[in-house]
């Protein structure tokens, strides 16, 4: 009996044995056996490197770039330029940033988000340097284009990054958290030039400029590439290498490759452009760009001459400045306000109601700025709900695109951005001269908004909490 008891026992410990081992195995298929990654507020390690990566870049090429919007007037009587040659600098500067943004996409999409962004930090920072260095109009001209085009760049290339690299259940939360980086961008721009102008002039404030040198290092030392895009790039590429020089059989060896990530195989072998523009992405494509186009419009056709439209009023160049920083203070709170509640009811429904109710502070901002302190709270309300639903429009456009053209597609609608602050360079004055500064900033700011929103009504309706997978591969 006692043997019989001894093999039985052995027989039990050897099944409860195999058991053990396929339970390991199970777990080991499933990702439950392995030890948990350490997490901060929902979120790993990863996810916090590219967010706040992605904030500190957006913070300090929009710093580089507005830097030029506050200290024109100064630039003028130094230099000894006309009216005309701001002109020619910011319609060039359009240019810079719509040449730019249209090529960046595509490389981000074949070269990775990554090194594009490093690219995009350096050229603002060079940019920034050439500016302070420059003696005349030409010098000054080149220099900002070339600083246009690094700090344009960026919000597609780290946008992404965070889009890619963030929990699906609070990618919208931290997208728009790195979106506030264009409001403190413009809000430190404020205390910047009023701290550094009365010292070192207005080429010392181009020096700071040079700050961004300090997160490309950053960069370049613990921000890793999006597994999203090496699995897309992993695709093309053994796809490529199967199929060898036969065109034709490039799609039959793409079916072949093994991929993380859910994906279109065939269409993201196809140029990135002409993904866009295929039936399933066609229709959001065309309503994101307009809807970009006709806000930024609107926005930059203030923002960029908010001096000389304070001045229009009667109000100072100092005035224009304290105006800008409580409308870029408060308009952060709007971003994070936006981003909090786009988890909850939809981004696309945040964004038709901040336009909605921005729209109606726009208008007051162009018949009611009777005092600056008027002005400063109209410019705060239309930038808390107008500006502010940028805290959900950088999440909402990104996960319309799948990864294979998502780099793309976020840069095209950049794109739209930088048209219409070529079109307010070359329209702004000329509204003015014809209907007036408070009708001119009532289109601007009013109906602006509310033709953006009719173009968020037709856009798709996404799930927040959906993978990026679930929304569009």
């Amino acid at each position: 009996m006692s043997v019989c008891r001894k093999l039985g026992n052995a027989q039990e410990a050897g099944t409860l044995k195999g058991k053990g081992k396929e339970r390991k195995s199970v777990l080991a298929k499933s990702g439950a056996g392995k030890t948990a990654e350490k997490t901060f507020l929902g979120m790993g390690p990863g996810g916090w490197i590219v967010t706040m990566t992605s904030f500190l870049g957006w913070t300090l090429v929009n710093i580089d770039g507005s830097f030029f919007s506050f200290v024109y007037p100064l630039i003028q009587k130094d230099l000894h330029l006309p009216d005309s040659a701001i002109g020619i600098i910011i319609s060039s500067m359009a240019l810079s940033a719509m040449l730019a943004t249209l090529i960046v996409g595509p490389l981000m999409d074949y070269l990775g988000r990554k090194r594009i962004f490093q690219w995009t930090i350096l050229f603002t920072a060079i940019g920034s340097a050439l500016s302070a260095l420059s003696m005349g109009f030409a010098s000054l001209l080149f220099a900002r284009c070339v600083c246009m085009a690094g700090s344009t760049s960026e919000w597609a290339a780290g946008q992404t990054m965070v889009t890619e690299g963030t929990p699906k259940n609070s990618r919208g939360w931290w997208t728009g958290f790195a979106q506030v980086g264009w409001p403190v961008g413009w809000f430190l721009t404020t205390w910047i030039v009023m701290g550094l102008v009365p010292l070192w002039g207005w080429r010392g404030v181009f020096w700071a400029g040079l700050a961004p040198i300090l997160l490309l290092l950053w960069v370049r030392a613990r921000v890793k590439e999006s597994p999203r895009f090496e699995d897309i790039a992993k695709l093309r590429k053994e796809s490529r290498a199967a199929a060898g020089q036969k065109h034709e059989a490039l799609e039959s060896a793409a079916a072949q490759v093994k991929t993380q990530f859910k994906t279109n195989k065939g269409e993201a072998l196809q140029f990135t452009y002409k993904q866009l523009f295929k039936s399933d992405l066609r229709a959001r494509t065309i309503l994101f760009w307009i809807w970009m186009f006709v806000y930024n419009y609107g926005l930059f056709s203030v923002a960029y001459f908010l001096p000389s439209i304070a001045q229009n009023h009667g109000f100072t160049l100092g005035d224009s400045w304290i105006i800008n920083a409580w409308g870029t203070g408060i308009g952060a709170v709007g971003y994070l306000v936006a981003a909090f509640c786009g988890e909850k009811i939809g981004r696309r429904n945040v964004s038709i109601i901040w336009l909605s109710i921005g729209g109606v502070f726009g208008a007051l901002f162009g018949f009611c700025s009777y005092t600056w302190g008027l002005m400063a709270l109209w410019w705060a309300l239309y930038y808390f709900f107008t500006v502010g639903h940028m805290g959900v429009v950088a999440a909402y456009v990104l996960e319309n695109y799948p990864t294979r053209a998502r780099g793309t597609g976020g840069s095209f609608v950049s794109f739209s951005v930088w048209v219409s602050l070529l079109l307010a360079g070359l329209t702004s004055q000329t509204l003015v001269s014809v209907f007036g500064v408070e009708i001119a900033t009532f289109l601007w700011l009013g109906i602006a908004s509310w033709i953006a929103c009719a173009c968020a009504l037709g856009t798709p309706k996404v799930k927040p909490g959906l993978e990026l997978e679930e929304i569009n591969v």
